[in-house]
């Protein structure tokens, strides 16, 4: 069970609740730079800027801007909500509702960056511009591609399988209402995609566009998640390989303060024009945020534990005796421009560390497990049997990645949800589909449990 010091926060958690209807009006923004997706895609410069337009669909406050990631956190023992509105307390206590308004809005805004990304495969895979040249083409479509496997990637974590939409909607017919495809069928479309962007993206690493190595460094994940645990420390082992690209970055707090670091691998690139929430959520209101959510009072004590979180204490910080989050801090007030992380090279590490445990070569999986420690300025642990090794990795992703949505996840593919959480039920492994969207699509059946 999740524990905070409720004498502490009373006083900003009564602040949060009055304040916490100021942050409606930035859950509808419309991405900038962007080409509507009914326009036709029929020269180069308008399939640029349609692909510009699905990088910010991603980056919207409904999906990574602030409220896909956190329902992933608020599923966790990592994070405690203190708004007093009921769907944060719903994904605290794992009993998420058809009607949660932020499931609605993440099962949209997703499908809306999946049709963008639709469009821009379809249009660059057509269009007759004499200006374009074959590698551009590639490229184009290569970013859609993984930008498409990034959203079913996330979509299939949340809700299992969902409807596999592969071609642009664009008015309403029978096909805009689909079945869903098993998550099996919806991660063989992501390990396609993928495959496909490798082969058509460029070289070249801009760490807020997609690349190659993005493509790889997202495929390692989606291997361990599909335990193909010899694809996953290949794929990870690229990323690692490549260091005139990326490499850790010290100190770890560099990692908060600044933006396209050497340890970036994919980043969603926010502005204060076009920004997130993230940081808003975390501080308190005297700080110019909402104080909406917290750390728990566990991952407080282990990441100010030197020996356990040793540089990433700088996680969390206090404010008159009470702890907030602090991974999201470059901007304050307003919105803000701290980038999204999506994809940096310390995971490659732990993926690859926990490929090699369950593949039984423990010696180098534990190599892997203490660059990152050597990396947070703690000593190297000395473990010899599997189960031992693949609990410290789990603990290490734990601090590591402890304000970013990736524990829930990892508990639940791991198989360790209902010993670490209390979560027994394994129906509440998903959550459920939008209930709107089971009205208005007589093809879409509910998750079993809801």
């Amino acid at each position: 069970m999740k524990s905070i010091n409720k004498t502490i926060y009373i006083g900003m958690s009564l602040v949060a609740a009055l304040s916490f209807s100021s942050c409606e009006k930035f859950l509808d923004p419309k991405p900038v730079n962007q080409i509507d997706d009914a326009v036709a895609l029929d020269s180069k410069i308008r399939i640029q800027r349609a692909l510009t337009g699905a990088y910010s669909r991603l980056q919207v406050i409904e999906y990574y801007g602030a409220e896909w990631p956190n329902a992933v956190w608020l599923s966790d023992d990592n994070v405690v909500p203190f708004s007093a509105g009921t769907t944060d307390l719903q994904f605290d206590g794992h009993a998420v509702l058809a009607s949660s308004n932020t499931m609605e809005i993440t099962w949209r805004a997703m499908y809306r960056a999946i049709n963008a990304a639709n469009n821009v495969i379809d249009g660059a895979s057509s269009v007759a511009d004499p200006t374009l040249t074959d590698e551009e083409r590639k490229n184009l479509i290569g970013q859609a591609q993984f930008l498409r496997a990034l959203v079913y990637f996330d979509m299939v974590r949340t809700w299992g399988g969902v409807p596999l939409v592969l071609t642009p909607t664009r008015g309403l017919t029978a096909a805009n209402y689909p079945a869903k495809a098993t998550a099996e069928q919806v991660y063989a479309q992501i390990v396609q995609d993928l495959e496909d962007a490798e082969t058509n993206l460029s070289e070249t690493v801009v760490r807020t566009i997609a690349h190659k190595k993005a493509a790889q460094a997202l495929m390692a994940k989606v291997a361990l998640y599909r335990k193909d645990y010899t694809g996953a420390a290949s794929y990870a082992t690229e990323l690692i390989n490549a260091s005139s690209s990326f490499s850790l970055v010290v100190p770890f707090e560099k990692l908060i303060t600044e933006k396209k670091t050497t340890e970036a691998i994919f980043e969603l690139d926010y502005s204060q024009v076009d920004g997130n929430e993230l940081s808003a959520y975390f501080y308190p209101a005297t700080m110019g945020g909402y104080y909406r959510v917290g750390p728990t009072t566990e991952i407080t004590t282990l990441l100010k534990d030197p020996a356990i979180g040793g540089t990433r204490s700088v996680l969390v910080s206090e404010l008159n005796g009470a702890p907030y989050g602090n991974r999201y801090r470059k901007a304050v007030g307003g919105v803000k421009d701290d980038n999204y992380a999506i994809l940096r090279l310390a995971e490659m590490y732990l993926i690859r560390a926990e490929a090699r445990a369950n593949l039984d070569n423990i010696e180098e999986g534990l190599e892997d497990l203490n660059v990152i420690r050597s990396r947070a300025g703690l000593e190297d642990l000395a473990i010899t049997g599997k189960e031992a090794l693949l609990l410290a990795i789990e603990n290490e992703r734990r601090v590591e990645f402890a304000f970013e949505p990736h524990r829930w996840f990892d508990l639940i593919r791991t198989g360790r949800a209902g010993a670490v959480l209390g979560v027994t039920d394994v129906k509440k492994y998903v959550f459920p589909i939008p209930g709107a969207e089971i009205l208005a699509n007589k093809n879409l059946q509910q998750n079993e449990g809801y």
